[in-house]
Order: structure tokens, then C-alpha cells, then sequence
């Protein structure tokens, strides 16, 4: 029998309407491969699926036709537990890169401890690897500096989540169901995370149920959600796109999306630059401060933490 395949991302990237200034990051994306040197790990949670390559060199030619300098790559659930590509891809560019990996309850102390040097700032918390969530390594990453980033599907992990200690994410806008409108519960769950003081949302159209850009549905939702936290919105394209079978955007209109998304171009950049830096721990942007005077260190629960998620170590 055939096996099916993941559709291929676009390659053809056309010019965005928006410039984006120095700094810019994508928050959410991902690498695949090359296989015969990374494989994926048997038995993974899309396993019956094949997955083309989606390469370091690929992703640099996306980020240079977004005009893109910075990225928090967020490892995979192809790799399962397998933080290698991340660690490659740190050492690659430790000034450009940060990442996101997916610890596993074996993980060490001293595994943490070289992970944080070389730019890990979170550890992924996904419903796909299981319905319990992993509160004790939530903890132990938090006792290094990082972030959890958790991907939901529905409110079984609300009450923890709003429990965690320091700073979490949420991916994918929490998959909100667009059809609710924005005072649902999911939405009311959104906001009292945000209400925290110490949660970001990635934004992207990936949460959508319309078919095809410019993913209108969405519009609501991130309006009212930039109007409540412009300061704790992070924007990704979820690129390459795995295991996305509706139409494949272009990822220069997962760009321009922000036009209408938010249409004011200080608050766009305030979400393209500052809020990663905070997050991420990136230095100021190089000739200037960061747009809106960000505190691109932040508090990360920990006083000793900040330094050693802002690459002081590296």
C-alpha cells in the first residue's frame, strides 16, 4: 500500500507588502532532515505519514525572502525526545537561534544545564505525546530559566497550565475554535493566561477551520487579543507546514496577514522584534534599541535565570 505523504511547503516565496525591521524573528517553525543524516525516530506521532526535507539551508532561504533575522526553532514531534537537530542548529547560529525542545522524564540535570548554554529557552509540553502532563519536568525546566510551551486541544490541562511556574506559551492560539467567536470559554481561557503577566501566544492562522488565505475567521480573535496583550503576542508561520492538508500557503502571506491581523505598524513590530527578544532572551538589535524599549532580559522567574538564557554563558 501507498504511504501518504505530507504535502510539500511552497517554495516559491513572492514578495511580501510588509519590511520588516532588524530583528524580526519567527517564533514557530521547524527542521526536517536531511533524513540520512537526522532521521526521525520510529514510531513518531505522525508515523504514517513521509515528510520531505525541510532543511537548515532551506529555512535560511525562506528567512531571507521574508527578510527575517531571528528564529526560535521548536523541535519537532517527528524527533519525539531527540534534541539533536536543535543542538546542531544552536552551534550553527548561536546569535540567530534559540529553540524549543521536547525533553523526556530521563533527561539530566547536566543535559539541561549544556541545553541551556547553547540556546534552549523552552521545553514543549504537547497533548499529542500523551494526555498526562509531565508537572515535574515542567518544574525542572523552570528551575534553568526556560519556558513551557504547551500545544492544547482542549481545557484538560487549563487548571495546570495557569499553575505553572514562570513564563509560558501558548502555540497555535490555543487552537480556539474560530466558530465560538471571542467571548467563548477557550477565548475567556486565552485571555486570563495572558492576565498572568507571564504568558505569550504565537499567532498564526494554523488554528483556522476556513480553507484558504487570507483565513478571515481569524481576524476577530487576533485583534482582540492584540488589543488586550500587544506586548505578549509572538507571530510564526509554522513553517514548512507539516502535515497540513488544506491549500499550502505562501509564507510571505502568513507575513502580510499581520496587515489586517494588526494594522498598526508600531504594535506589528512591538510583536516581530520585541516581544521574541524578551521571550527569547536575543541582545538589542545591533545600531539601536529595540522598537519599543523592550527589557530584553525580563524576568524569568528566577533572578539568576535571566543570564543564562540570554547566551551569557555562550
Amino acid at each position: 500500500m501507498e504511504r501518504k505523504k505530507s504535502p510539500p511547503f511552497d517554495r516559491n516565496y513572492r514578495k511580501p507588502k510588509i519590511k520588516l525591521p532588524p530583528g524580526a524573528c519567527d517564533t514557530h517553525f521547524h527542521f526536517i532532515g536531511p533524513q540520512s543524516q537526522f532521521p526521525l525516530v520510529p514510531n513518531h506521532v505522525f508515523g504514517h505519514l513521509d515528510f520531505d526535507d525541510a532543511t537548515i539551508e532551506d529555512w535560511l532561504v525562506q528567512q531571507e525572502a521574508l527578510g527575517l533575522s531571528r528564529g526560535l526553532l521548536v523541535q519537532s514531534m517527528m524527533y519525539g525526545h531527540n534534541y539533536e537537530i536543535a543542538l546542531h542548529a544552536l552551534s550553527r547560529f548561536p546569535e540567530r537561534l534559540r529553540a524549543v525542545i521536547a525533553p523526556w522524564p530521563g533527561t539530566t540535570d547536566r543535559e539541561l544545564d549544556i541545553l541551556t548554554k547553547a540556546g534552549v529557552i523552552g521545553a514543549r509540553f504537547a497533548w499529542r505525546f500523551g494526555p498526562e502532563l509531565d508537572q515535574r519536568m515542567v518544574h525542572r525546566v523552570h528551575e534553568h530559566g526556560w519556558s513551557a510551551h504547551y500545544l492544547i486541544h482542549d481545557d484538560t490541562w487549563n487548571r495546570q497550565i495557569l499553575a505553572s511556574p514562570g513564563r509560558f506559551v501558548l502555540e497555535h492560539v490555543g487552537y480556539v475554535k474560530t466558530a465560538k467567536g471571542t467571548d467563548s470559554a477557550e477565548m475567556k481561557f486565552l485571555l486570563q493566561c495572558l492576565d498572568t503577566g507571564r504568558c505569550w501566544i504565537k499567532i498564526n492562522p494554523r488554528f483556522s477551520s476556513d480553507e484558504a488565505f487570507p483565513f478571515a475567521d481569524t481576524v476577530p480573535i487576533i485583534r482582540k487579543l492584540a488589543a488586550h496583550a500587544p506586548n505578549r503576542l509572538l507571530w510564526c508561520t509554522d513553517w514548512p507546514h507539516p502535515q497540513y492538508f488544506k491549500p499550502m500557503p505562501n509564507d510571505a502571506d502568513l507575513l502580510d496577514i499581520m496587515l489586517d491581523w494588526v494594522p498598526d505598524e508600531a504594535t506589528r513590530n512591538r510583536i516581530f522584534v520585541d516581544n521574541p527578544a524578551e521571550l527569547c532572551g536575543f541582545p538589542p538589535v545591533a545600531g539601536g534599541a529595540p522598537w519599543h524599549g523592550a527589557n530584553t532580559t525580563g524576568s524569568r522567574g528566577r533572578g539568576a535565570s535571566s543570564a543564562r538564557c540570554c547566551g551569557a554563558n555562550r
